[in-house]
């Protein structure tokens, strides 16, 4: 599954809900898209950029969503069928996989609004 990734920093730098949602955020959040993986750096609540997340080990990143394509693009429809509207159920219902760690939990309000981004990115509404 290809987003343009650069749009997607783009729109997620612009966007105020999820800036808010990410304002104490330092780290890396890596993105597993089946074979591709991105990892998004914080650094004090920014997101400084977007690099290759295979190049990250899971005990670096502080957040972990992963999928295969199929789960990725059931996840990113306009209108997702049940369970496949947010991260949380895709991973309860779907099998895709969301790291249990503290930030995980803090920051899932920013984790469903990134959800909306890529969703909006994907189908070329952002």
């Amino acid at each position: 599954m290809k987003i343009d990734q650069n749009a997607f920093l783009e729109a997620a730098r612009a966007d105020f809900e999820f800036t808010h949602e990410t304002r104490y955020l330092t780290g890396v959040i890596r993105l597993d898209f089946g074979d591709d993986s991105w990892a998004l750096s914080f650094a004090n609540g920014a997101l400084a950029g977007i690099t290759d997340g295979a190049d990250v080990p899971d005990a670096e990143a502080k957040i972990i969503v992963g999928g295969t394509d199929g789960q990725w693009g059931a996840l990113l429809e306009l209108k997702p069928r049940p369970f496949y509207q947010c991260i949380q159920s895709a991973a309860v219902k779907h099998g895709m996989k969301i790291n249990v760690a503290n930030e995980t939990f803090a920051y899932l309000p920013a984790l469903n609004r990134m959800t909306t981004l890529l969703r909006h990115v994907k189908h070329g509404k952002a």
